[in-house]
């Protein structure tokens, strides 16, 4: 077995020189790595501008009304403050109407409640009751009955099932009735019990029950007695002393644009519990954002001079420094600041300006909130059309930017595109350098074997001639 090492014979550092050689012969990998850095800066840079854009995006859709909504209903927000808490709660929609109303509540709904009677024992399962199987009926329904009952189920109960099993079956069913076993003095009791309170969940049962040991037999209707252990009620309240009822306790009827929920009724020896409702207008959503809109364009301008930037005491240039897509968001954000949208046509507010909104030396835009509520005191209509207009062309321009095949996402495939082609060349090339890589090693080391061998030549001869006799 002979053991071969490169330049052993020769001194000749074949490894040092391969090495060598091979660094020169991986600039071009090299550059590739270079060029896909550069290209993973800009992918980056892309994002946080994507990210800037979005927040504009989001910011502007904001202000923008929905479908068959105008822009004064989008803004006009009424707010509810009620001095006690505890007794009710109250939301206001855009067609309230400001006010004070002094609420008086005299009865919560309550939910209704039966059990089986102790006097029973439930489902016997003699004479036709459901332990011999059968459909149970539960309908939710007003106590007089009507047409139309709020919820109805039909629940199958198993042959010879036990209070435990029906209360099982009830409570899968979601019937609206919650059912539970009570195992008092007088035997076990079946429990139900109306999820929600108010005079239109009043428990109905019925059914029939099939005959096991006789499935030729008519089948029987349900005798197991139930008894009420709370009525089904629903709630009283005066409102400026006028009286109102209401199957429920949320109550959209009483003041138009609001939606009442009473929390709390009176305890005896009290007949009623007081506090004052307050609808106000509230025009802080339109301000508020305003303010939004304008941090967002804030934020991206500072974003977009930084990626764009060149500091010429550094020589140090941002990463999308002279980049086409960056001045084309740019351009596109500062187009909408500049030109008035085609719904204000003839408007008597028109700028951003008109509202308190400026462009400072920077670029960037303040507010002045004083000029902005004396606006909106004036001119509430004015105000909500102009930021709607505003907020649909600012939405507009980030759509056409970051929205499914947007500029900026457009130029982020196209550069993960670059990237995947330079991964395809860098594989030719890997592949290429290990073919010369090997063409070396093996010419190298042919030429350290010659070496090696001229040297032992060389030996020799050399030793040879030195046993030579001498004359002199």
């Amino acid at each position: 077995m002979t053991i071969s090492s490169p330049g052993l014979g020769s001194n000749l550092d074949v490894n040092s020189i391969v090495s060598q050689l091979m660094a020169l012969e991986q600039r071009p990998l090299t550059e590739l790595a270079k060029k896909e850095a550069g290209f993973q800066a800009k992918i980056s840079a892309l994002g946080s501008l994507q990210g800037a854009i979005s927040a504009i995006q989001t910011a502007s859709g904001n202000l923008v009304p929905a479908s068959g909504t105008t822009a004064i209903q989008k803004f006009s927000v009424f707010k509810s403050t009620l001095t006690d808490a505890t007794v009710a709660s109250a939301t206001a929609a855009s067609t309230a109407v400001a006010g004070t109303y002094s609420l008086e509540v005299t009865q919560l709904a309550k939910q209704h409640s039966l059990a089986t009677s102790t006097t029973a024992t439930p489902f016997s399962g003699t004479n036709g009751t459901l332990t011999t199987g059968g459909t149970l009926t539960i309908r939710l329904d007003t106590q007089a009955g009507s047409t139309t009952p709020s919820k109805t189920t039909d629940i199958s109960i198993a042959n010879g099932a036990t209070p435990e099993a029906i209360r099982d079956a009830i409570n899968n069913a979601s019937a609206g009735v919650s059912a539970l076993v009570i195992n008092g003095t007088a035997g076990k009791q079946l429990v139900l019990t109306g999820d929600t309170p108010g005079s239109n969940q009043f428990i109905k049962l019925s059914g029939v029950a099939a005959l096991a040991y006789d499935p030729n037999a008519t089948p029987q209707p349900l005798t197991d007695p139930f008894v009420q252990s709370q009525a089904a009620q629903g709630a009283t309240f005066k409102l400026n002393g006028i009286a109102v009822a209401a199957a429920t306790n949320t109550v959209t009827t009483a003041i138009d644009g609001v939606t009442l929920t009473l929390l709390k009724g009176p305890e005896a020896p009290a007949t009623s519990v007081s506090t004052t409702l307050t609808i106000s207008k509230d025009n802080s959503s339109l301000s508020t954002g305003v303010n939004a809109l304008v941090k967002a364009l804030n934020d991206f301008q500072t974003t977009a001079s930084s990626l764009g930037s060149y500091d010429a005491t550094t020589k140090k240039a941002g990463t999308l420094n002279g980049d086409s897509t960056l001045r084309a968001a740019q351009n596109n954000i500062r187009s909408v600041l500049g030109n008035i949208p085609t719904e204000l046509s003839g408007a008597a507010l028109q700028h951003l300006t008109d509202i308190g909104i400026t462009l400072q030396k920077d670029g960037k835009l303040t507010v002045d909130s004083a000029k902005m509520t004396k606006a909106i005191s004036s001119d509430l209509n004015g105000v909500a059309k102009l930021v709607a207009a505003y907020g649909s062309a600012f939405k507009t321009a980030a759509d056409g930017l970051v929205g499914a095949g947007g500029l900026v996402a457009a130029r982020s495939q196209g550069l993960s595109t670059s990237i995947k082609a330079l991964g395809k060349q860098s594989e030719v090339i890997n592949s290429r350098l290990t073919q010369i890589e090997s063409r070396y090693r093996k010419q190298f080391t042919s030429l350290d074997t010659l070496i090696s061998g001229m040297t032992k030549t060389s030996n020799f001869l050399t030793q040879q001639l030195a046993n030579l006799p001498s004359y002199s």
